[in-house]
Parts: C-alpha cells; structure tokens; sequence
C-alpha cells in the first residue's frame, strides 16, 4: 500500500494555473528565489496601497502629538511606497 503522506498534492487552482499557462503554474508553485528560498508571492495594488497608509499613519501615532505633521505626509508616504512598488520582492507582508 503506497504511503498517503508522501503523495503529491495538488489542488485545483494549480492545475488550471498550469492549464492556463505552465510557466505561470512553475512561478506561484515551484520556483523559489535562490537567495531566500522563499516563493515569489505578486501583491495585488490595492493591498500595496493599503499597507503603504496604514503604515504611514501608525508612525504617525508613535510619534509625540506636536512632532507628528513636522515631515509632510506626503514625503513619509513616498518612502514607504518605494518599499512596496515596483519589481522588488518582499517577504515580510
């Protein structure tokens, strides 16, 4: 009797991905950066967006009330974007 545990799961999202396009399925299911070894994850815009302001505004918060609009939020927004924008890779979120 073969053994359950070391069978190949694969569920239906997989198989279509690979359906649909198999370098699509290799990228979200297989490939994984050489430096990290984690899985390469795509972030939908919004949640870059979302995560950007939410960020921003939590700084805000940890900051004394009269030192809070000292930088403008503008310019605290683009720093925080520039880690979420782009090709770059990140694994924290």
């Amino acid at each position: 009797m073969p053994d359950k545990y070391s069978a190949v799961w694969v569920s239906h999202t997989s198989i279509s991905d690979f359906l649909h396009c198999p370098r699509a399925y290799y990228l979200r299911n297989i490939y994984k950066d050489p430096k990290t070894g984690h899985k390469i994850k795509l972030m939908a815009p919004a949640l870059a967006l979302g995560l950007t302001v939410h960020e921003v505004l939590e700084s805000l918060s940890l900051l004394p009330k009269n030192k809070r609009f000292e930088e403008p939020l503008l310019v605290k927004f683009d720093k925080v974007w520039e880690k979420v924008s782009g090709r770059k890779s990140i694994g924290v979120y």
